[in-house]
């Protein structure tokens, strides 16, 4: 770069600051719901904005692919959840009409409507489309039966003194898994009513890139995209076992002191219980899982931190 292209680069942002230009912040980036021919990609914003992605073939942005893919921005929202979302600057993009097991790079764009120029990218990620559905799984006798996961509801927190005719409406929930190669997500109010949200378990897909089959007891991270302050809560639940027939099932919380339900009470759980300490049910922040003493205030405090290390250092927990 020679000194007047850098000047003239250090002249655009100081107008820019004088002006009370602003970029869109872009947070919390994630590529959900991977299939052998389309993926997402969900993030929030501080502004109601207008979602778009940038797909390229390669790491330096040097082939911009466009020709036979589609870019759906809110895909599977009907518009009130999809003007409910962006109002509150939850964005989920889709791209669809890719090629199988095959590795796409791609960056958000974040465009403020109110103010022309106001441009925001993501830094640029790497995804691999699945690889095939395999809806069966090979028996032991040698069969290969079918099979199709359960449907998930959860319905988001509310915070207190919500006001909204449909409160929740336009959250986002991704379900995260080890056992999965990427999230799966879906907006309050799709498909079910609001607070609640349905996620298709079927679209899993597994650290190969097939189809994955649930089995019971994994571990899920439950991400809600709340939007409004860009807080997103997390929810540690396990997946219950299937039935003989596709059910519309709920996740199984584990044990209150467990908060990131991996057997044990110890320093990671209460890092995560520090961070909510104090914590009243008004903050954008608060969740719900750490009051562990409910009470009519919706506080984090002193009592349930006693409940809690009374349970710290156990190892034996189912």
């Amino acid at each position: 770069m020679n000194k007047i292209t850098a000047l003239l680069c250090l002249l655009t942002l100081q107008l820019g600051a004088a002006t009370g230009w602003a970029l869109p912040e872009t947070v919390s980036v994630q590529l959900t719901d991977v299939t052998p021919s389309s993926f997402s990609v969900a993030w929030m914003t501080d502004v109601p904005a207008v979602p778009d992605v940038e797909l390229f073939a390669d790491a330096a942005m040097a082939t911009r692919l466009s020709n036979g893919t589609t870019v759906t921005p809110m895909p599977d929202a009907p518009p009130m959840v999809a003007d409910a979302a962006r109002s509150n600057g939850i964005m989920k993009v889709r791209v669809s009409g890719l090629s199988p097991d095959t590795g796409y790079f791609v960056r958000t764009v974040t465009r403020d409507p109110a103010a022309a120029g106001s441009v925001n990218y993501s830094p640029l990620m790497q995804v691999t489309t699945a690889k095939e559905v395999l809806p069966y799984r090979p028996a032991a006798d040698g069969t290969l039966p079918a099979f199709s996961n359960d449907l998930l509801t959860m319905k988001v927190f509310l915070r207190a003194g919500a006001a909204a005719e449909q409160p929740g409406l336009g959250a986002l929930i991704i379900l995260s898994s080890g056992a999965a190669a990427y999230p799966v997500s879906a907006f309050a109010g799709a498909g079910v009513s609001a607070p609640g949200g349905a996620l298709d378990l079927a679209n899993l897909f597994g650290p190969e890139l097939t189809s994955y089959l649930v089995r019971g007891g994994e571990r899920v991270l439950l991400s809600v995209y709340r939007g409004g302050t860009l807080a997103t809560l997390e929810h540690y639940r396990r997946l219950p076992a299937p039935g003989q027939a596709v059910a519309v099932v709920e996740p199984v919380p584990g044990f209150f002191a467990d908060l990131d339900l991996d057997g044990r009470i110890d320093g990671a759980d209460f890092e995560r219980f520090r961070k909510q300490y104090r914590s009243v049910a008004t903050d954008s922040s608060y969740n719900p899982d750490f009051d562990l003493v409910p009470d009519a205030e919706g506080r984090v405090d002193a009592r349930d931190f006693a409940r809690f290390a009374r349970e710290y250092g156990r190892t034996d927990v189912k």
